[in-house]
């Protein structure tokens, strides 16, 4: 996973309108009720940076004069995952969930999953968040790609309150899919997986 957050922020107030999606515990392992909790601030998040920054171990640090920014990056000490943290004067707020998925055949997996991914999840069971999200987000960027051999889930939104939204609702869809639902995710992958193929010797120009 990585991210990346600009040190100045766009502002927010009584008149923003947050993402319409509503987290919901579902059974049968709700998740803990501070973690429904959307903050509107990092401020609000109050975490001891000794208590969080100790999981982690930094990796590398750069300065990039000519971007103006300062990338640093850590891996997480229980499981190896790796986070890309770019302090930049930016007013975006960004974020991605990235994944390395390195395609076994042409058959075109990755580019599925990506799509199933977005189809819920256990906070937000609803049939296409991303399509929720794209109404009623102040987003700047919002997205999902399937490269040659990663697959991202990259947002952006200048304003923080749905900037915290819109990464609460890509991280449960990345962590919690219903695609891993074994009920649900079949009926996913029906539904996200088929393709049309020509029959045989209906060329392009055939008819």
């Amino acid at each position: 996973a990585s991210s990346s957050a600009g040190r100045r922020h766009g502002g927010f107030g009584p008149a923003c309108a947050p993402t319409c999606l509503r987290a919901t515990a579902a059974p049968p392992v709700p998740p803990p009720a501070q973690a429904l909790v959307t903050p509107g601030s990092f401020a609000e998040l109050d975490l001891d940076p000794g208590a969080v920054l100790g999981k982690y171990e930094l990796v590398a640090e750069e300065e990039v004069g000519e971007r103006g920014l300062t990338a640093k990056r850590f891996r997480h000490k229980a499981t190896g995952a790796e986070v890309l943290s770019v302090d930049a004067e930016d007013t975006n707020n960004v974020f991605s969930c990235n994944f390395r998925t390195l395609p076994k055949d042409n058959t075109g997996v990755p580019h599925i999953l990506e799509h199933s991914v977005l189809c819920g999840s256990r906070r937000f069971p609803v049939k296409k968040p991303f399509v929720e999200m794209l109404k009623g987000s102040l987003k700047t960027f919002l997205n999902a790609m399937t490269g040659s051999d990663r697959t991202m889930y990259p947002v952006a939104s200048q304003n923080k309150q749905d900037f915290f939204n819109l990464v609460s609702v890509y991280l449960d869809a990345c962590l919690n899919p219903l695609v891993l639902d074994p009920v649900k995710g079949p009926q996913i992958l029906k539904q996200e997986g088929w393709h049309f193929e020509a029959a045989a010797g209906a060329g392009a120009g055939a008819g």
